[in-house]
């Protein structure tokens, strides 16, 4: 059986075809016996009658007379029955005319017993000379105190068979077409569950594969349909959670490469001039000094770096205590610009912020908001020379805008998605003065994410830069990030 085994559409088709033949078998055992009962039973209620009628008949003749042989020969065509008369020892003493070979002969001493006694026989016998079975039907003849013997009525019960084989018959031909539909009505029934069930199961071999983008398209309703949706529900979170790892692994392989890459430029240099100084290759102590002073640089940035790299590690796991105020921005905003004023006036750049009344105030931690902006505000002094840095506000009633705006080189189109990855540098190409860790712009982004804020760039090359920053008025930073 292992062939029916391996196919749902053969275990369905096989069971309901099973559940059907034996049920409509049953059925039709049933309608043939019951039928042929009924039949013989209403048979055996009709020849009784008929022979009372011929007791009745001839019921004051004890002989046989001319007279009574005439009687039961018309009761006998009338009634399509064989008629039999029998005395009291048994003796047949008058029958129908196709039945004369019978006479004088004597029938079953137990079976005229009873019927002198009165009582009514039926029963199946086989007559040598007749072809077929009868059934036969024995009354006293007589009446109830003087009885003369007995009367017999035969009939073939070869009409009763005749009719259940016709019944057997319509009930063969109504299993055959009952088969026939029910076959089709389940192996379509059977198809429609396993035909999903094996697209699916496609699927499911193509997702083990690594395609994780193969879905199951149907239009099945019930529950078949919504283990398709189920299905494809959970291969579209698999592959959401691939896409993630994959984007995660690439992350974490880009992440050591270009830590790789940052600590290995300073590390380098400064290993190269230790070895100069070690090896004596540098005497005068001018040579000395300069060599000092940029492996202090080197070590400046390593610790820019490091800490650069583990602050924004702590904002993106949420590990950062704020501590929270209504700060109003503008005062932020202009004791940032009163550091930066000395830097940003050495490159010839003009820093104009726009006179505005009091601002609503806005909650957040002052410390990591000067952060923000004093990022931006150097970027923007970066990569502008003999310009103009803007800082510019705007608030609604649900939110406070901020732009920072400068008219230097500005940032090429394609790599304005990339600006907030980290150690992504614009500067490596279009600019060389000046050295940063390519953390800032990514530090800035969480810290403006953890103030339930949103900033978002524009640029167009060659014209400068524009960074927009929106802070809501109605509610501040996540209770997560809440200072005890």
């Amino acid at each position: 059986m292992t062939w029916l085994n391996e196919s749902l559409f053969r275990r369905l088709l096989f069971s309901f075809l099973t559940i059907f033949l034996l049920g409509f078998s049953i059925i039709g055992v049933v309608i043939y016996k019951s039928t042929t009962d009924y039949l013989t039973d209403q048979k055996r209620q009709e020849m009784l009658q008929q022979a009372r009628n011929v007791n009745s008949a001839i019921l004051h003749s004890e002989v046989v007379t001319p007279e009574i042989s005439q009687t039961i020969e018309q009761l006998s065509h009338f009634s399509d029955t064989s008629i039999w008369l029998i005395d009291e020892k048994g003796e047949i003493v008058a029958t129908t005319s196709m039945q004369e070979i019978f006479l004088g002969e004597l029938i079953n001493e137990e079976l005229i017993s009873d019927t002198m006694k009165g009582q009514t026989s039926i029963q199946v016998m086989d007559i040598e000379e007749e072809e077929r079975p009868m059934l036969s039907v024995i009354v006293p003849w007589g009446t109830a105190d003087q009885i003369h013997g007995g009367i017999i009525l035969h009939s073939p019960i070869s009409g009763i068979k005749a009719t259940a084989r016709n019944i057997r018959e319509i009930v063969l031909w109504a299993t055959l077409l009952g088969l026939i539909l029910v076959g089709t009505l389940v192996s379509y029934f059977s198809w429609s569950i396993s035909k999903p069930l094996k697209k699916i199961e496609e699927a499911a071999n193509e997702i083990a594969l690594g395609n994780y983008s193969k879905r199951v398209t149907h239009n099945v309703p019930g529950e078949i349909g919504e283990l398709i949706n189920s299905f494809n529900r959970m291969a579209q979170t698999i592959h959401t959670l691939e896409h993630e790892r994959d984007s995660l692994e690439k992350r974490r392989t880009d992440f050591i490469a270009n830590i790789s890459h940052e600590l290995r430029t300073p590390l380098t240099a400064m290993k190269g001039f230790l070895e100069a100084l070690q090896d004596g290759l540098v005497k005068d102590k001018e040579s000395q000094q300069k060599y000092y002073q940029i492996m202090y640089r080197e070590s400046e940035y390593l610790n820019l770096l490091v800490d650069d790299l583990m602050d924004l590690i702590r904002l993106e796991k949420a590990e950062v205590s704020f501590d929270l105020y209504y700060v109003q921005l503008e005062e932020v905003i202009k004791k940032v610009t009163l550091n930066l004023k000395p830097m940003i006036e050495s490159k010839s750049n003009t820093l104009i912020v726009q006179d505005v009344e009091k601002l609503p105030p806005i909650l957040g931690d002052s410390m990591r908001l000067e952060q923000i902006f004093k990022n931006l505000l150097h970027n923007a002094n970066k990569f502008t020379d003999n310009g103009t840095i803007y800082v510019r506000f705007s608030h609604k009633s649900s939110e406070l805008q901020v732009e920072i705006a400068d008219t230097g080189i500005g940032i090429p189109t394609y790599d304005l998605k990339r600006i907030w990855e980290r150690f992504f540098k614009v500067d490596r190409v279009r600019h060389k003065e000046g050295r940063g860790t390519g953390l800032g712009l990514a530090i800035v982004k969480e810290l403006v994410k953890l103030h339930n804020g949103d900033i978002s760039v524009e640029s167009q090359l060659g014209h400068g830069t524009t960074f927009t920053i929106s802070f809501p008025l109605e509610s501040g930073i996540c209770k997560n990030h809440l200072k005890d």
